[in-house]
């Protein structure tokens, strides 16, 4: 089989570490691609689902990465105007008016990013993300960003969402990931996956956010990894995915989406191979039970399908332990 010099970089990449696709400008342009429409669909779900977020930060539309994400080499012009760099802008959001792709970002609100250091195998581009965070979720945002090699400051309006980095994983596979801190999209789902797919794997895993299921299950000393699939341990792991998908649809119509794509979704044969087909991990339902399971939840809760929902019944199990 002849393996193209693209997935190569990819490999490479990903062998590193790397959050990055690449050494070439395609590869570069190809992921941002990616991150921009992720983080579109992102910013719409997490700011129309704010109120059910016990952890909120501003939306600016705003993309950042730093030098440290990449391989060497080939970098040069994306990082002109310093090691942390604005990468894309949402358009038509508050920072597409005020911010341009390879803004340098030398400060936000009085800590200059220059003070941020990486946390272990963590980029430093996620402590500038923390920083962000932390800054009033209602906003503005005050950074000072350097362009053409000339700091300036500049006022980002903003609006409250939930608090969670997003970003496109470099990955062939077709996966969906949250850790309570991060959402990550598999490059692979992302290029092969509509809108409103991925939309249906976002707001699956926003549920997780939502619902706390990491600290929950770290509570109750649950197993991830391998023990994950037996046991108690894999009971528990397949209740928060059923959590997840009956929450996704509440955050799909609250965001103005028709919450009956998700069940469509999971019919699919995208759904399908998503979902692990014939080799699935025990810990999650078939893709025809998940979406039996979203139909009922809609039926039950939502109705015709039109939001704003309130799922205070699964938002009173946050506070719940696991029995």
């Amino acid at each position: 089989m002849r393996i193209s010099r693209k997935l190569l970089i990819v490999a490479a990449a990903l062998a590193c570490g790397s959050q990055a696709v690449a050494q070439e400008a395609g590869s570069l342009d190809a992921l941002l691609q990616q991150d921009v429409r992720l983080a579109t669909i992102a910013e719409r779900m997490m700011g129309a689902n704010q109120a059910l977020c016990r952890q909120q930060m501003p939306l600016t539309g705003m993309i950042m990465h730093s030098l440290d994400q990449y391989t060497q080499g080939g970098q040069d012009a994306a990082f002109a105007n310093g090691p942390i760099a604005v990468s894309a802008v949402i358009p038509g959001s508050p920072a597409a008016a005020v911010l341009q792709p390879r803004d340098g970002i030398a400060a936000i609100g009085s800590t200059p990013t220059s003070d941020m250091k990486a946390d272990g195998k963590s980029p430093v581009r996620d402590a500038v993300f923390a920083a962000l965070a932390d800054q009033p979720p209602q906003g503005p945002v005050q950074l000072k960003i350097v362009r053409d090699g000339q700091e300036r400051p500049v006022s980002v309006e903003a609006r409250p969402g939930c608090r969670v980095l997003v970003e496109i994983k470099v990955a062939d596979g077709l996966n969906g990931r949250s850790d309570g801190r991060v959402i990550q999209v598999n490059y692979g789902l992302a290029t092969v996956a509509t809108d409103e797919e991925l939309a249906v794997v976002f707001a699956h895993e926003l549920a997780h956010v939502v619902l706390e299921h990491r600290r929950r299950l770290k509570d109750a000393g649950v197993d991830k990894g391998f023990f994950g699939e037996f046991g108690r341990n894999q009971q528990l792991n397949r209740q928060v995915e059923v959590e997840a998908d009956r929450m996704a649809v509440h955050l799909l119509a609250n965001a103005g989406y028709d919450p009956r794509i998700a069940p469509k979704f999971w019919r699919s044969s995208l759904g399908q191979r998503t979902s692990g087909g014939l080799t699935r991990s025990r810990v999650y339902p078939s893709a025809e039970a998940r979406a039996a399971l979203i139909e009922r939840e809609i039926a039950d809760y939502i109705g015709s399908g039109a939001g704003p929902t309130y799922p205070g019944h699964l938002l009173a199990r946050r506070d719940q332990p696991f029995e």
